[in-house]
């Protein structure tokens, strides 16, 4: 089961809800940064904005984000110097360079610093969701594994959005889950057609993979 802001898994009868990380979205032009953000809000994200280098820089030292979208040209400074810059302060540091003047030079660079995506403008607001739901996924996958009492925890999580129209025979994705991992499905049987009426960027994966954690004292508070 989920909702609007985060999901929501059924755990032995608990229902334990999986909120959205946040997103600090750095990006100097105004209908650029409004757009993004109100798209990210709409669909449950935590999101923070900063119009140039320095100002993402000091949020970054303040406040934890699971992932940094970046613009490559910034007033001050550019977007791979704010990465460079913001792993030495958090080197968990996870973000995404968006830009209009894309080249090999700079495309080399961000993929040895380590980013997770490298995106020409114009681009589909729908790629860039798929991007940070990916990175956010894993990192409430250890978020939830750190839960005390959690005798059923979530092994590798499937944030994905269905391209397949939830025609999972023909998607080679859920074919790869089923043959690779336990599987739960997140969406059920009934929950399928009232998704096949949602937008594009609302139809979650039916899926995500479990696994059992023993533990000796299965929780008593």
């Amino acid at each position: 089961m989920l909702n609007n802001k985060g999901r929501c898994f059924c755990f032995g009868g608990e229902m334990l809800e999986v909120q959205k990380g946040k997103i600090l979205l750095v990006e100097d032009e105004t209908v650029v940064r409004e757009s993004l953000r109100d798209w990210f809000v709409e669909d449950g994200y935590d999101v923070d904005v900063a119009e140039d280098g320095e100002e993402a820089l000091k949020k970054i030292k303040g406040e934890e984000f699971g992932v940094i979208v970046l613009d490559l040209k910034l007033p001050d400074i550019d977007g791979l110097q704010v990465f460079e810059e913001a792993k030495e302060l958090k080197s968990e540091t996870r973000g995404v360079i968006i830009t209009a003047y894309p080249s090999k030079e700079t495309r080399e660079k961000a993929q040895r610093l380590g980013l997770l995506d490298y995106l020409a403008k114009p681009f589909k607001a729908e790629d860039l969701e798929k991007i940070i739901s990916g990175a956010l996924g894993e990192l409430e996958r250890v978020q939830i594994e750190d839960k005390k009492h959690l005798w059923l925890e979530l092994g590798v999580v499937s944030f994905r959005l269905c391209t397949h129209n939830y025609e999972c025979g023909s998607c080679a994705f859920a074919q790869d889950m089923q043959d690779r991992f336990g599987i739960i499905a997140v969406i059920g049987e009934d929950e399928v057609e009232k998704f096949k009426q949602l937008p594009g960027r609302q139809r979650l994966c039916r899926y995500a993979s479990v696994h059992l954690a023993h533990k000796e004292e299965p929780g008593l508070d």
